[in-house]
């Protein structure tokens, strides 16, 4: 895409559409709004550490991990949370709990800038297709939802809010669907880029073959009428 390529930022601004089956007035709308912001405020945080991440040097798995355990380290606001927790009759008034959560949350973070820097290196990789016909979209994870367009930025991005509890389980490996409307074309895992290029290649190679036979049955109907 050269100068326009898909952003993190552009990522973001997408996603922060409001989901289109609230209704306003109601209790659902409500619930909706709350769980939503909450939502949104969870992938702004994880985007803004992809991009913070995005740097050559944190490609090197213990060298990302390091770093985030860093920053967690150090985060007065989150240590703070914790103390507050910790002090629920539940866990005791001990902290040994949320010291191995704290462990494990720092593990999940670099998952989670794995996940999020591959799907966007795949999202570009999208808009650099030429793609024929209409509805087509590719879903990460059953999570990130990407609409292919026929003009600039050529992708759109929304989440599947109601899915957002598999971001809590993501890895830099993870599952593509290409799909028209709802109906899957094609599927695959995706442990690094040529995985995800391939997918892409077999797609439209798909594509243009169906395109194919029909151009066969316009034309074939012509002659009839002709």
């Amino acid at each position: 895409m050269g100068k326009n390529e898909y952003s993190f930022n552009m990522l973001l601004n997408d996603i922060q559409r409001m989901p289109e089956e609230a209704e306003d007035g109601t209790e659902v709308f409500e619930n909706t709004l709350r769980d939503y912001q909450s939502k949104l405020i969870v992938m702004q945080f994880l985007l803004k550490l992809a991009n913070d991440y995005d740097g050559g040097v944190y490609y090197d798995n213990t060298k990302l991990r390091n770093a985030i355990k860093s920053k967690v380290r150090i985060d007065e606001q989150l240590s703070g949370f914790l103390f507050f927790v910790s002090q629920n009759p539940q866990f005791d008034y001990s902290w040994n709990y949320m010291r191995k959560r704290l462990s494990s949350y720092m593990s999940y973070l670099a998952d989670a800038v794995s996940f999020l820097r591959n799907v966007l290196a795949d999202i570009n990789m999208l808009a650099g297709k030429s793609w024929m016909g209409k509805d087509i979209h590719v879903l990460f994870n059953d999570v990130v939802d990407v609409a292919l367009l026929k003009e600039e930025p050529y992708v759109s991005t929304t989440l599947r809010w109601e899915n957002f509890y598999r971001m809590a389980s993501v890895k830099k490996d993870y599952h593509i669907s290409i799909l028209i409307k709802d109906n899957i074309v094609v599927a695959s895992n995706r442990r690094d880029a040529k995985d995800a290029e391939k997918l892409i290649d077999a797609a439209l190679e798909m594509f243009k073959q169906n395109q194919s036979q029909r151009n066969e049955k316009e034309n074939e109907v012509d002659r009839k009428d002709s």
